[in-house]
C-alpha cells in the first residue's frame, strides 16, 4: 500500500498523557518550553526546534510545518501534554528511514522537570505501539548521544538492541567530541 494512502490516528492516549499531532496555535507552548528552566540550553545540541525556535511567531511557523510532515509521510512529530493538568511537556518525533523495510527513527524530548518520572517510558511506549500497529514498522532505530545516559537506558528498557556507536562523530559547541549509539527493535524481537 502507497503510504500516502495509510490511515492512522493523530491521537494517543496513555494514562497520564495525550499525545498529538501538533495544531494551529500549539507554537506559543513550544516557544514557552524551550524558555523555560533552561530548555533550550540543554536540548540545543540534540533538536533543531531549540536552535531554530527563537521567537513565537518561529515556534509558529515549525509547528505548521510539523503538521505538513503529517500530510506528506515525512515526518510524525507529536506533542505530548499532562492529562491532569493539560500543560504541554515535550514530544516524540517518528522519522521515516525507508519505507520499503519499512523502517523508522524514534525520537523523544521532555522539560527537565518532568523527566525522571517515567513520562518519556510511557510516551515511547505508545509510539512504539503506533508503530508497530498502524504504520506497519517491521524496524524502529533510536538514535541517542553516547553521553545522553538516560536516553541510552530508556533505550534499552524498551527493548531496543544496541547495534552500533559511531565514536567520535559530533563536535559539541564546547569542542568536546561525543559519539552517537545506535539502537534497532525489529517486530520479531
Amino acid at each position: 500500500m502507497d503510504k500516502i494512502l495509510l490511515v492512522f490516528p493523530s491521537r494517543l492516549e496513555t494514562t497520564r498523557l495525550t499525545m498529538r499531532k501538533y495544531e494551529k496555535g500549539d507554537g506559543k507552548e513550544l516557544y514557552q518550553l524551550f524558555e523555560n528552566n533552561n530548555n533550550r540550553e540543554y536540548l540545543i545540541e540534540h533538536i533543531d526546534e531549540a536552535t531554530n525556535v527563537k521567537t513565537e511567531e518561529d515556534a509558529e511557523i515549525r509547528i505548521q510545518e510539523l503538521s505538513e510532515d503529517w500530510i506528506t509521510r515525512s515526518k510524525f512529530v507529536m506533542g505530548i501534554w499532562l492529562k491532569s493538568s493539560g500543560k504541554y511537556i515535550g514530544q516524540v518525533w517518528i522519522e521515516p528511514n525507508k519505507w520499503e523495510v519499512p523502517s523508522f527513527e524514534l525520537g523523544w524530548f521532555l522539560e527537565r522537570s518532568h523527566q525522571g518520572k517515567g513520562i518519556a517510558t510511557e510516551a515511547a511506549k505508545a509510539a512504539i505501539i503506533f508503530l508497530f500497529k498502524h504504520l506497519k514498522a517491521y524496524k524502529i532505530i533510536a538514535i541517542t548521544r553516547d553521553d545522553n545516559h538516560e536516553s541510552s537506558r530508556l533505550a534499552e528498557r524498551l527493548g531496543f538492541i544496541k547495534e552500533g556507536h559511531l565514536r567520535e562523530h559530533i563536535i559539541k559547541k564546547n569542542g568536546t567530541r561525543i559519539g552517537l549509539l545506535y539502537y534497532g527493535m525489529s517486530k520479531n524481537d
